[in-house]
């Protein structure tokens, strides 16, 4: 004696036996799995995809704008992000938190001209470089300039000032910043040395 098989349905007439399945009609396809070839190479790209920006964001590379990668003459702050990796944020030049300039902008992984630049590189292999410097005049005052991420401009008699501005024109005229705690000299153009000096020195 066997074991009818389990019906979970009561109102199910005595001897009743499910219908067997429809054959295929000749010349028509089946109706394909969600799951087909392309779904797969679809599901697989995005994967693709995802990985390759996460590389982008442990090298430090963050897009904060839809308009493209800055170009020379922008203006820009920097913040820390993930990880310790540094990212930009586009500005006005006459914005008080520009606190860089891109003064030359390279294809691939280029060394910046002589000078004190900030390298930053967005990409890698023909990805651009960029070579920031201050955005600064003569009489800015500047708060946290040991850091690139949060060094700003501040008003001069602000507890938080720490350097004053001195221009001089031409590179490397270190020996020409009287009193001054950090120096600066970008190759330009314009040519120049940026001198920083404690506030309440020579006001």
């Amino acid at each position: 004696m066997t074991t009818p098989p389990f019906d979970d349905n009561p109102f199910r007439s005595p001897g009743y036996a499910p219908p067997a399945p429809m054959p295929p009609v000749p010349g028509q396809q089946p109706i394909p799995h969600w799951f087909t070839t392309t779904v797969r190479i679809t599901l697989v790209a995005c994967v693709v995809a995802a990985l390759g920006l996460g590389a982008l964001g442990a090298l430090g590379i963050y897009w904060v704008d839809h308009s493209g990668p800055p170009s020379n003459g922008d203006c820009l702050y920097l913040t820390r992000e993930g990880a310790g990796k540094l990212a930009y944020h586009r500005v006005g030049c006459t914005a008080n938190n520009a606190t860089y300039k891109v003064e030359n902008t390279y294809r691939g992984a280029i060394a910046c001209a002589s000078g004190d630049y900030v390298r930053f590189r967005l990409g890698s292999g023909t990805g651009q470089t960029l070579c920031l410097a201050l955005n600064v005049k003569a009489g800015d005052c500047l708060r946290d300039v040991d850091d690139e991420s949060t060094i700003g401009k501040v008003s001069c008699t602000d507890p938080a000032a720490q350097e004053r501005v001195e221009i001089l024109s031409g590179f490397g005229r270190d020996d020409k910043c009287e009193g001054a705690d950090e120096v600066f000299s970008y190759s330009g153009p314009p040519s120049r040395t940026v001198c920083l000096i404690k506030t309440g020195e020579n006001i």
